[in-house]
């Protein structure tokens, strides 16, 4: 029916002639290939049709003893299987039963609800090796069919991202809800975020979390040639409009190492859980003490603070002594908790000496009922706040002050009760 004829019959001017019986028609996707499409076959892309549409997609295959900067696929199952009998519950840890992928994503901004996924990256297990299929988006009007074609709508996995949390994982149930109309509901997933946990492990050892740092500085890979990120949209954009795909196979060749480079940091961030040898600072190992601390996992963060204090010279291990101290604390030792930090106020410095210094004068004062040391390390507090101007919470100084009146009150009383009682004249 012509849009002419379709407006007389809303207006009651034609009568809507309507068939004895109207077969339902089957609908068929009519199906316009993009003029590129030969280009970016050649350049190694495959076209792929789905209910939804196409896409486009290119499949790497790499064996088990491939290797990436100085670590090969091959340590990965190790070490899932480590942390799954280990620490069953850590954050790092894979479900036994749960399927894994690593996962990363190319996308035509940073936010906004018109900011496009163009290239879904997912490296997986497969028989004698790992496979990366790397599904790019034909065209924007082809969303449905490119998302549908990640399969997560089939099933629940745990995927391990860089900053997954906070981006890519957002960006894709963002997508995904925009084309809810179109395709089956996206399953819940598990995720690992490796961004979050190289913080755990390295923070005070690396000044920047961006991963091509953590690479050069902690994987043995340096990238050549590569096409920085956040020129992805132009190029994206670029090879959609004039066909020419050299510029996105290089994007596509940035996103392999970005998910290599996870797959082979989750395995290096699992090595240093394992405590055999010294491969990294005292710091490192002390933060991974304080992240099991924080899990509330206490026999393992002891331990870790032990090995600090066991593998590293005095000059670096006052933080170990520092954590060490609340621990005793917490399990009721004081003597050995005043021991640890007394070894911290050797070497330790800003803030946490404004902590050892309070934690001495608590256990002095109410513990040991020494108030002349309670008030030493109260009056070195207040000292060292006024002379190393560090920030802290605006109650802090008269909290101090607060201490100091206290305890000489308590070293008077302590005074007169010691002297021999006068007669009265």
């Amino acid at each position: 029916m012509s849009y002419e004829k379709k407006l007389l019959e809303m207006k009651g001017l034609l009568k809507k002639n309507t068939p004895e019986k109207q077969q339902p028609k089957k609908e068929v996707l009519d199906i316009a290939l993009p003029f590129y499409t030969e280009q970016w076959e050649k350049a190694g892309l495959k076209l792929i049709k789905n209910e939804k549409g196409f896409f486009f997609l290119k499949e790497t295959f790499y064996r088990n003893k491939h290797i990436h900067g100085t670590i090969g696929l091959d340590k990965l199952e190790a070490a899932i299987s480590f942390m799954q009998e280990r620490y069953p519950t850590h954050p790092l840890t894979i479900s036994p039963n749960s399927p894994y992928c690593f996962y990363d994503t190319e996308t035509t901004g940073l936010k906004g609800a018109g900011v496009l996924i163009f290239l879904n990256g997912i490296l997986k297990k497969v028989p004698g090796g790992y496979l990366l299929s790397q599904y790019v988006l034909a065209d924007p009007g082809q969303e449905a069919a490119f998302l549908l074609a990640t399969e997560f709508w089939k099933n629940t996995q745990t995927i391990i991202t860089y900053n997954g949390k906070s981006f890519d994982l957002p960006q894709l149930t963002t997508r995904w809800t925009m084309n809810r109309n179109t395709l089956p509901p996206m399953k819940s997933q598990g995720q690992i975020d490796l961004m979050h946990s190289s913080k755990r492990i390295w923070k005070g050892d690396l000044e920047r979390f961006k991963l091509k740092q953590l690479e050069e500085s902690k994987l043995g890979f340096s990238r050549k040639n590569d096409i920085p990120g956040h020129l992805a949209p132009i190029i994206y954009f670029d090879a959609v409009k004039h066909g020419n795909p050299t510029n996105l196979m290089r994007i596509l060749k940035h996103n392999e190492w970005d998910i290599l480079s996870l797959a082979t940091l989750y395995t290096l961030s699992v090595d240093l859980l394992k405590e055999t040898e010294v491969q990294e600072t005292a710091n490192t190992y002390t933060n991974i003490g304080k992240w099991f601390k924080d899990l509330k996992s206490k026999d393992a963060s002891k331990e870790w603070f032990q090995f600090v204090l066991d593998q590293f010279p005095e000059r670096e291990t006052s933080m170990a002594y520092y954590y060490m101290g609340l621990h005793l604390k917490r399990q009721k030792l004081m003597d050995e908790s005043i021991e640890a930090f007394k070894e911290a106020l050797k070497e330790i410095k800003g803030k946490y000496r404004l902590e050892v210094l309070v934690e001495l004068a608590k256990l002095y004062e109410h513990q040991k009922k020494d108030y002349e040391k309670a008030l030493e390390m109260t009056l070195e507090c207040l000292e060292y706040w006024r002379d190393s101007e560090i920030d802290s919470h605006k109650d802090f100084s008269s909290q101090l002050r607060m201490r100091e009146i206290r305890i000489n009150k308590k070293i008077n009383i302590s005074r007169e009760s010691a002297q021999p009682n006068k007669k009265r004249t």
